[in-house]
């Protein structure tokens, strides 16, 4: 699981090329976990290594704590409500 202090093994902002686009997600974003581990089940799926897939999973567990913790749980819960 990786943070701006401490970046994970699969870290994006190293591994992306000159100006390839990206989009950064939050843990203040009450939708962030949800959509992360949206994209874990779809890569999983998509045959990705286990490894990036258990590290999406953690940080998508981590992103709800966070959420949680800044007292977003009821925007979370609207936001599952809407799939």
């Amino acid at each position: 699981m990786g943070s701006k202090n401490n970046p994970g093994k699969f870290d994006c902002y190293a591994n992306a090329e000159p100006d390839e686009p990206m989009f950064v997600l939050l843990g203040r974003d009450p939708t962030a976990a949800i959509i992360v581990e949206m994209w874990a089940a779809l890569r999983e799926k998509m045959g990705t290594e286990p490894a990036k897939i258990a590290e999406a999973r953690e940080c998508a567990k981590n992103l709800a704590e966070w959420a949680k913790k800044l007292g977003k749980t009821d925007e979370i819960n609207k936001a599952l409500a809407l799939l």
